[in-house]
């Protein structure tokens, strides 16, 4: 392939309107560590900016007729070593044609859910200010979204808890948006928000309360339903 500057202005002045932009998919993946979920960073072995720290991210395979979805994951196995575990949760879309040195590239940002130990996941308090490419701000944003969403918006929920869930793995999650989000405010969202219905599960206990059993959360018929709807009609 030539390089983004080249394939960017494959077109010359008078020969069509509009120039190629480059597509990216950029991938905030958060662990599913227990007590906050962490980061996915990768260490950038090419040009521009090796060695620097950045999100996983790389160009959108549209001659492979490749999905977003499919590139989230493909990114994230091939460059942070994981796999997606649930669904991918489109979060925002970053077109500032500065962004990128190297031509206009706009950028999908998307997040997903990986294995809790993934190596290079960074805590929150730990994540750099200064990444390449708006990294930084797009990560700020990207959960600025996710803490908003989380009940309110369907798909990025289920993409990131999945259709069952407890308690611990949604402090987890919520606790990466908001450090200081407490148990008793994000408890009562999850259970108004009519997404998931819950019951104790025996076969293991809360972290508080001593031999009571924990609670799962599963998703509502009423949410599924909406969601294949949808789906039918896409």
């Amino acid at each position: 392939m030539s390089s983004l500057r080249e394939t960017n202005l494959v077109y010359k002045d008078g020969e069509h309107s509009i120039h190629g932009t480059w597509l990216s998919v950029d991938v905030v993946a958060l662990t599913q560590d227990v007590d906050a979920a962490r980061v996915a960073l990768i260490t950038r072995n090419s040009q521009p900016h090796r060695g620097a720290t950045t999100l996983p991210g790389g160009l959108l395979a549209a001659w492979n007729h490749e999905t977003v979805e499919q590139a989230a994951r493909r990114i994230i196995r091939e460059k942070a070593g994981a796999k997606v575990s649930g669904g991918v949760a489109i979060l925002d879309v970053v077109s500032d044609p500065g962004r990128d040195e190297r031509g206009h590239t706009v950028s999908i940002v998307v997040g997903v859910r990986i294995p809790a130990g993934t190596p290079g996941a960074v805590r929150i308090h730990d994540l750099p200010g200064d990444m390449p490419f708006g990294h930084s701000a797009m990560l700020r944003t990207a959960l600025s979204k996710i803490h908003t969403g989380l009940f309110t918006d369907p798909a990025l929920t289920y993409a990131l808890l999945g259709d069952t869930t407890t308690m611990t793995d949604v402090m987890a999650l919520a606790r990466a948006c908001d450090p200081k989000a407490s148990e008793s405010t994000i408890g009562s969202r999850l259970r108004r928000c009519g997404m998931y219905k819950s019951a104790p599960d025996r076969s293991r206990k809360r972290e508080t309360g001593a031999g009571r059993p924990a609670l799962v959360f599963t998703r509502t018929q009423t949410e599924a339903g909406r969601t294949d709807n949808a789906l039918a009609r896409a």
